[in-house]
């Protein structure tokens, strides 16, 4: 099926299939085609050319109004320059937050507080374990639908014992605990990112859910496990992380990269690092958020983003960001570089990416592509606008606001929008962050 809902000549049958026509033919047929129709030939000719039918460039799923459209989700081609839409399947993609990107797959919070697992390009979805398995909820609680988390069940799994529990920051003995009311403050105040493994199937997949910065812990979910979170033994607050050369690794908030590594018998994760600890200074006035990236020479590199603080709960129309990028060098050393080659880096939601420019005209080398990635931050500054808590006029037609989605020069330090998105994304106050996503074909 095309993107004008017209049925698409051939199918895996007819005798013109994958087997009769050679790569190389397809591939330019499918670079030929319009961005969704790419995605219907490719679903007809993936079995024997998954490589050459390929989306390389990332896209953009962008948001849209639950209320005005909430059958459907947008998705935005940097390569034509132009949004589409596509149908958003029940429950993954409706009235959902985002909270990871990976090889083509979304994870998605719903209203209920459960995270769901969608790839947009065929509407495909799966559930992930329930939350409640997590083991550090209060039981019963989340039959209502709140969630409480017991301090000292979660102290305990993430220590590996205890009390008395040492550096926590809610005593030694754990008391107490908090109560979020409802999906949507799981999913913005609980939750920080979802990363899978890489696999085309979500069936194999491995999951590692990383908690909001309060916690800092990471939990696994693999199908090994029976369909439980599991929150391992793990000191660092985790920041950031990727799936790259068969682990999982992690940068900690305070600039510690660590391999994951799941014991075959108990099932139990446990780190260790890689390279020694990274020290970072903001600015004076500045935030930072830290990504784990990947170079396609396997190298690591941790990219900074200093942004401006926000005013408590008023609008910041003087935000804007920079970027730092620091590589694991040959001798085990991190070095700050301003030089990233022939490649541009893709960071927020999304597993991040170093995607090589090559014959790709559509991005910039030595550019840092990003979204917002706050979302509790994001979802109080809709609710201001709705209820007109702003620090200034509300018909200022001419600002344009940065965070959602923009593109940063490493090499002169400036950071622009992408103009092909359109005004509206820029006037602030998107209901959900923009996401990089990469299309696979299963």
């Amino acid at each position: 099926m095309s993107a004008s809902g017209a049925p698409m000549a051939g199918s895996k049958d007819d005798a013109a299939g994958p087997g009769k026509l050679p790569p190389e033919l397809l591939a330019n047929i499918h670079d030929r085609l319009e961005f969704l129709d790419r995605i219907a030939f490719a679903t007809v000719f993936s079995e024997s050319c998954v490589d050459v039918l390929s989306f390389p460039t990332p896209w953009l799923l962008l948001p849209c109004d639950k209320d005005k459209h909430p059958a459907t989700a947008a998705l935005f081609s940097l390569a034509d320059r132009r949004a589409a839409t596509v149908r958003a399947p029940d429950p993954a993609l409706r009235d959902y937050k985002v909270l990871g990107s990976s090889h083509g797959w979304l994870a998605t919070g719903d209203n209920q507080g459960q995270i769901h697992l969608v790839n947009p390009a065929t509407g495909e979805q799966h559930a992930l374990p329930d939350i409640s398995t997590m083991g550090v909820f209060v039981p019963g609680n989340d039959r209502r639908r709140y969630f409480s988390v017991s301090f000292r069940r979660f102290l305990t799994a993430r220590f590996g014992g205890g009390p008395p529990f040492e550096d926590s920051c809610w005593g030694a003995e754990g008391h107490g605990g908090v109560t979020y009311c409802g999906g949507d403050d799981m999913r913005t105040r609980f939750y920080r990112k979802v990363v899978l493994s890489i696999g085309r199937r979500p069936g194999r997949h491995a999951a590692m859910h990383i908690l909001s910065e309060s916690f800092g812990a990471p939990a696994f979910a693999t199908a090994e496990d029976g369909g439980a979170w599991r929150v391992p033994r793990s000191r660092e607050a985790i920041e950031d992380a990727i799936h790259h050369d068969g682990r999982f690794h992690s940068v900690s908030y305070s600039g510690l990269v660590e391999a994951w590594e799941r014991d075959a018998e108990s099932g139990a994760y446990t780190s260790a690092a890689v390279a020694p600890r990274m020290l970072t200074t903001g600015g004076e006035g500045m935030s930072s958020r830290k990504y784990l990236v990947a170079a396609p020479d396997g190298r690591l590199m941790v990219v900074v983003k200093n942004c401006t603080k926000e005013r408590g709960y008023v609008w910041n129309k003087t935000w804007t960001c920079s970027f730092e990028v620091h590589v694991l060098s040959d001798d085990g050393q991190w070095k700050e570089t301003r030089d990233i080659g022939d490649a541009a880096l893709f960071v927020g939601l999304n597993n991040s990416l170093c995607v090589p420019k090559m014959s790709r005209p559509e991005i910039n080398a030595g550019c840092v592509y990003y979204t917002d990635d706050q979302l509790w931050e994001a979802a109080v500054r809709k609710r201001n606008k709705d209820i007109k808590y702003r620090d200034d006029d509300d018909d200022d037609d001419d600002y344009v606001d940065i965070r959602p989605v923009g593109v940063y020069s490493l090499k002169d330090g400036t950071v622009k929008k992408i103009d092909a998105l359109g005004p509206q994304i820029y006037r602030g106050f998107t209901p959900t962050p923009p996401v990089w996503i990469t299309p696979s074909i299963p």
